[in-house]
């Protein structure tokens, strides 16, 4: 097991432990040695909590996170600069343990420590503390990082509280050491006759406690208020069956001359009177004769020209047509050389002064190659062996796609043990299994029942998601989740089988459509995708705009990539959202908040540290 105390404990004994004492100068000696050695001990105890984790994006101080054109970043470099001297520092003090150094070489050391000259140990410290603290506020800065600096916190598997809380861990760690370096250094420097009055050696310890006491409110409050999600930006390169998934052949433009539009074979009512029909026949082995009939309902109907060529696409494809292109010149969809066979459909007239059109319909082609369904089947963590949920993705099996879940097992103060990591399988069923019926164990989406409501679905007060599933609401499909009640102490579910519940979305209240209309295919967009706002809303798939793409993509698509979070923790809401830029297509996908710890953060004042851990040192 890779840890066992998670950093919020960790943070809790880092201050509970090594820097408590008010000087006594009866014991000074063996009470300083005393506090130096219990420092070194929580510094060691936290590095080895932190080690090998995801640090927070700024930190990693890499030109995919930093632009300096940001408000912050700037003076976020800065700290980190300071942030490695001081570490560089507290190193050489550890090697001084190992080997030996010339006298002149440690007391080198130890007056750069204690010095109030600029730039040395208790000024870089001062300065960091007032950037991040004082009149700057960065700190607040990154705890409204979500929004000002969200294209690269989500960069990072990590929700924008656990990115201010391990940033705010690496400053604990950093305090420990300044103060470790400064006791140390007056301890030595009296060794050899030129340690300071009591009064400056009071004055640096007092200073730690300063900025120390001031901290821990603000931390805890700025936590308190900031979000939890997780979410992915878009990769560098979209690579269909690795980074998204299409429903296809949902709908999809298609070419039908209205007089096979009808049983009475007539041409009478124009392109436009067909919003909702199908395919009767194929009048005189015309352009229907050359392409697959649509199976299924025809949608939307609309005349654009009477003369047209049409590039079909391979019969291996998702597509009918590559592009449309009019005799005045119009093209629909992307036009370039045609490799399969170019076909020509002209209207004609019939009696003189009744034209039978050729209409650009949408087709929803419930054949075998339209991937259009959706799990129904719950997906449940193994709750029995104390296992929860924390993280999630979209895959596609059988032409089916489900919400996968990834799972582990809780352990103490919200502690997952990185061992019992897992994706759950889903079920490897097919829509064509004489078991497996439409409505109970999968949805299948039509022409009237596309949409998916969008939002997220979270409770707070010691509630973890153990769960999850699709249900179908009127014509929506909705996503439930399953929590359960956890004792964050022992880190145990509470009668999972008896008392877990499930949440659902807005119920009857309204929602809104975010409509998607005339859109080009997401992965054509030379910008990253943004998340749109979702609460109370939902979406529809639909078609691709004719002009784009000929109507032959079904969007949004559907990212497909793990949604996690580093370190794996317990969640308190998973979601569906939507993100994409105007004029594109856009993905659907999963997001997940993870469990707010804020509560669980302790952290006892200097005053009864400081007397009980004396009292202790004197009894023992």
């Amino acid at each position: 097991m890779k840890c066992g105390i998670i950093f919020f404990s960790a943070l809790l004994w880092a201050f509970q432990n090594p820097i408590e004492a008010k000087i006594n100068y009866n014991y000074m000696d063996e009470r300083e040695m005393l506090h130096l050695g219990e420092t070194f001990k929580e510094i060691e105890r936290l590095e080895n909590v932190v080690k090998h984790r995801h640090a927070a994006a700024f930190a990693l101080g890499s030109d995919d996170y930093i632009n300096g054109s940001i408000s912050g970043v700037n003076d976020m470099m800065e700290i980190f600069n300071k942030i490695r001297w001081i570490s560089r520092h507290y190193d050489r003090l550890r090697r001084f343990e190992m080997d030996k150094y010339e006298n002149i070489t440690q007391i080198s050391l130890a007056e750069a420590q204690v010095s109030k000259k600029e730039g040395e140990n208790l000024q870089a410290m001062e300065e960091i503390h007032r950037k991040l603290f004082g009149r700057d506020d960065l700190i607040g800065l990154l705890a409204r990082g979500n929004q000002q600096f969200q294209i690269y916190t989500c960069k990072t598997p990590q929700s924008p509280q656990q990115f201010l809380y391990r940033f705010y861990l690496d400053y604990v760690l950093l305090e420990l050491k300044v103060h470790a370096l400064v006791e140390w250094s007056w301890m030595l420097l009296r060794k050899f006759g030129r340690g300071g009055s009591i009064d400056e050696e009071n004055e640096s310890r007092e200073a730690y406690k300063r900025r120390t006491s001031g901290t821990l409110s603000k931390i805890k409050e700025f936590m308190s208020q900031t979000d939890r999600s997780v979410w992915r930006c878009d990769p560098r390169n979209h690579k269909l069956g690795v980074t998204y998934e299409e429903v296809t052949s949902l709908l999809q433009g298609y070419i039908e001359n209205e007089v096979d539009l009808n049983t009475d074979g007539s041409c009478k009512r124009g392109c436009g009177y067909y919003t909702s029909s199908k395919n009767e026949g194929c009048f005189n082995n015309k352009f229907c004769s050359e392409q697959p009939k649509c199976p299924g309902g025809v949608y939307d109907c609309r005349f654009v020209e009477s003369d047209m060529e049409i590039c079909q696409a391979d019969k291996n494809s998702n597509r009918r047509y590559e592009f449309i292109q009019y005799k005045s010149g119009l093209v629909h969809g992307r036009k370039k050389s045609c490799g399969t066979w170019l076909n020509r459909a002209r209207s004609w007239n019939r009696w003189i002064f009744m034209e039978c059109s050729y209409c650009v319909c949408l087709c929803d082609d419930q054949s075998p190659k339209s991937d259009r369904y959706f799990n129904l089947r719950p997906m449940i963590a193994d709750v029995d062996n104390n296992r929860v949920v924390t993280g999630l993705r979209f895959v596609k099996r059988n032409r089916i796609f489900h919400l996968q879940i990834q799972e582990g097992e809780l352990l103490p103060l919200g502690v997952i043990n990185e061992t019992t990591i897992q994706w759950k399988p889903v079920d490897a069923y097919t829509i064509t299994d004489n078991d497996v019926k439409e409505s109970v164990d999968f949805h299948m989406l039509t022409y009237e029942k596309r949409s998916i409501d969008l939002g997220e679905l979270k409770v707070e007060n010691n509630s973890v998601v153990t769960g999850l599933r699709f249900q179908v609401v009127g014509t929506h499909l909705q996503m439930q989740a399953q929590f359960s009640r956890v004792d964050f102490e022992k880190g145990m579910l509470i009668e999972p089988k008896s008392t877990s519940f499930w949440v659902s979305g807005a119920g009857d209240q309204q929602r809104e459509r975010l409509p998607l209309k005339e859109v080009d295919v997401p992965t054509e967009s030379h910008v990253p995708s943004i998340p749109f706002p979702n609460e109370n809303q939902y979406i529809e798939f639909t078609n691709t705009g004719f002009y784009q793409d000929a109507a032959q993509s079904t969007v949004p698509y559907i990212d497909i990539r793990d949604v996690i979070s580093d370190p794996v923790v317990p969640l308190s809401g998973i979601g569906i959202y939507y993100k994409g830029r105007d004029g594109y297509g856009g993905f659907l996908a999963p997001k997940i908040l993870t469990y707010d710890f804020t509560p669980h953060v302790q952290l006892p004042t200097w005053e009864s540290l400081n007397s009980r851990k004396v009292e202790d040192n004197i009894v023992n």
